[in-house]
Order: structure tokens, then sequence, then C-alpha cells
């Protein structure tokens, strides 16, 4: 029992840490794309570029997130219609809602 503790500590640990990383290696690549389009580090143009980068980046998360909010509710619509499989981990554009531990996906149902 406490050797599976001790695992999904590490596990949870490392996955926080790869995160903490990404931003630096983004930041890093943000700049040598800007640098590539002719920005000098330091100008307004050169901020103005990574401005940019950052903002079409969220705007894509964000639209990530609604479409993936949008996926969670068909699947719940379509709770009983034999017409769709239940969704299930072996589907490879399934996802697993956390919350309420049930898989969810575009062509499958919740439950």
């Amino acid at each position: 029992m406490r050797s599976f503790i001790f695992c999904s500590m590490f596990l949870a640990l490392a996955s926080t840490a790869s995160c903490a990383t990404d931003a630096p290696r983004q930041h890093a690549d943000d700049q040598a794309k800007c640098a590539g389009y002719g920005y000098q580090p330091g100008t307004d143009k050169f901020a103005n570029c990574m401005m940019k980068l950052d903002s079409r980046r969220q705007d894509h998360a964000d639209a990530q997130l609604q479409s993936d909010a949008d996926m969670k509710a068909l699947s719940i619509r379509r709770n009983g219609n034999t017409k769709f499989p239940v969704c299930s981990a072996g589907m490879m554009d399934a996802n697993l809602d956390t919350t309420n531990n049930a898989w969810y996906g575009p062509n499958c149902r919740e439950k």
C-alpha cells in the first residue's frame, strides 16, 4: 500500500515538474520565432510579436476547452441511445472526465 502511495505521489510530482519546464521552453521558442521574423529583442515590434504568439496560443487553448466541453455535453445527451456505443478507454478519440469518472467522446455516449 505504501508503495502505491509513493508511486502515485512520484507520478504527480513528475507530471507537475514537466509542466513547469514547458513554459521556459515555449518562451525560448517564441523568442526564436520572432527573431526569425527579423525583429530585434528589446524593441516594441519584438514585444508585439511575442504578445501575438501568446494570444494565439491562448485563443487556441480556449477553443480547445470549448470543443472539449461541447463533446462532453454531446456524449451526455446521448445517454441511453443505443445507436452509439458506451465510451471507453479503448476508443482513440475518447477522453476521461475525472470529475465524474466517465469517458466521453464524439462518437459515443457517456453511459
